[in-house]
């Protein structure tokens, strides 16, 4: 069967949606030739509509109007689609009445994803069925615009002429935070006895988390939180001299640009999720519980894990991948 059009169908978050990605580069490679159309959340829109083998779009919302659903599906029917590649599981591809389909709610998929699988590979491997080599590891995709890369090359600029570390010390899960406090620690110890200059980066929901760490810091550290796009921090992260992060978006996004990279890890798996920089390291506090990937710790405590994880051991870890770099 010959494959003219595809509808990917991506996730609904960014650091899920950037472990998508290199599905995409699969997919070109495969049908070379095909015109391939994306469905997903909101944040993904940025990052697909700029990608040079994706002719359109399409995000869905769960709150949307169901009349107005009730198109989208009508004209995903109408498009006739020889392939679509669905990483939700959802029923769209029957509705859409593809040629055929992979990942959907009904297709069990050659490959049965093994525990310790990442997420990147977990994805590839629905493409078991229209090739033998799924994990061929493509690249990922992340775009980043000139007046983007110009932006970060001035705050890297404006940092000085010493290694420059960006910080992320937020995430959705508050069980996934490493404390503010201890994040504050570890930057005045970068600062003043590794000689850094820290950049703090976060999204506008961070807002508290990153004015709890500058309350507890003595040194002083350059605060982007809520005022850059995706696109710079991924070229704030490419050149910078190390990234310390939560297990969130960011870090992700640390992945996709290869950047040095120290991640945090309290309840989820790193095995699935962890950094794939090829400098990296996994901090993750002692507990035998962990990885539990819950969203409420079983202890009953609101903070999870992490307040465990001792600053020294993540500013080991640092220094590793510094040391390395000078």
């Amino acid at each position: 069967m010959k494959i003219n059009t595809i509808l990917f169908i991506s996730l609904s978050n960014l650091g899920d949606i950037i472990l998508t990605t290199p599905v995409i580069e699969k997919l070109r490679d495969l049908y070379p030739e095909a015109k391939i159309d994306v469905v997903t959340g909101a944040p993904g829109k940025k990052i697909f509509v700029l990608h040079p083998s994706v002719r359109d779009v399409h995000v869905l919302q769960d709150h949307r109007a169901l009349g107005r659903r009730i198109r989208k599906l009508v004209c995903f029917h109408r498009m006739k689609y020889d392939l679509v590649v669905d990483l939700k599981g959802s029923l769209l591809p029957y509705l859409a009445g593809a040629g055929m389909s992979v990942g959907g709610f009904f297709d069990k998929g050659p490959v049965v994803p093994k525990p310790d699988l990442h997420k990147r590979s977990e994805h590839l491997s629905v493409l078991g069925k229209l090739t033998d080599t799924p994990y061929s590891f493509p690249r990922f995709f992340m775009p980043v615009t000139r007046l983007e890369k110009k932006e970060a090359q001035m705050i890297l600029s404006g940092a000085g002429d010493v290694r420059k570390v960006l910080i992320n010390p937020g995430a959705k899960s508050r069980l996934k935070r490493w404390p503010a406090d201890l994040y504050a620690r570890l930057c005045d110890e970068l600062v003043r006895n590794q000689g850094c200059a820290v950049i703090v980066a976060g999204a506008d929901e961070d807002r508290k988390t990153v004015d709890d760490m500058r309350g507890n810091c003595t040194e002083g550290f350059t605060d982007l939180c809520g005022k850059i796009s995706v696109g710079c921090l991924a070229e704030l992260m490419k050149g910078s001299d190390l990234v310390v992060t939560n297990d969130s978006a960011p870090l992700h996004i640390a992945s996709a640009v290869d950047a040095p990279t120290v991640a945090i890890f309290g309840p989820t798996d790193e095995r699935k999720y962890g950094p794939l920089s090829r400098k990296s390291r996994v901090v993750r506090p002692g507990v035998l519980c962990r990885p539990c990937n819950r969203s409420l710790c079983t202890d009953g405590t609101d903070k999870g894990c992490l307040p465990g994880l001792r600053v020294e051991e993540v500013l080991v870890a640092c220094r590793e991948i510094l040391e390395d770099r000078s």
